[in-house]
């Protein structure tokens, strides 16, 4: 594999820093090559797998950060095994997936809160004090959902 293995609670996950592409010699579920080149890079998100149930498919999911943290720090310790618990305190769990804004109607791939899988003890913390896309890039109305980001260009 081409990432970094980083340790939460019991859970083993493979963290890919920015601009490394996911690789795996095993199939990936849920992993698209174009979110991966469009999330790549972006500054609030590193790309995680992780085994979500054994003998099943690796998972592609992302660790999002709304609170500033930087990152590219972070990608530093990670790779040289140094990265601590609270490196990632500001973290959650999301996965990229389709949803349809119900005030426009426009089809969106996005980036969401995924609340099902347990790497951190205190997930309800997390979530409740992260900041989430609040508006619609298509119409600008409010969207009612734990959007962590948008997956387009320039996102």
């Amino acid at each position: 594999m081409g990432g970094r293995t980083v340790r939460f609670r019991n859970w083993e996950v493979q963290y890919f820093p920015e601009g490394r592409g996911i690789s795996s010699d095993e199939p990936i579920g849920n992993f698209t090559e174009s979110d991966d080149r469009l999330l790549a890079h972006h500054p609030r998100l590193r790309r995680i797998l992780v085994r979500v149930v054994p003998r099943q498919p690796l998972g592609c999911f992302y660790l999002h950060w709304s609170d500033g943290s930087d990152l590219t720090a972070l990608d530093e310790r990670v790779s040289s095994g140094t990265a601590r618990d609270a490196d990632f305190a500001g973290a959650v769990v999301g996965e990229a997936t389709g949803i349809s804004h119900e005030a426009c109607g426009s089809p969106l791939r996005v980036v969401d809160l995924n609340q099902v899988i347990p790497l951190f003890s205190d997930p309800v913390e997390r979530s409740s004090a992260h900041k989430y896309q609040q508006l619609c890039p298509v119409c600008g109305k409010q969207i009612n959902a734990s959007i962590l980001e948008f997956i387009e260009p320039g996102s």
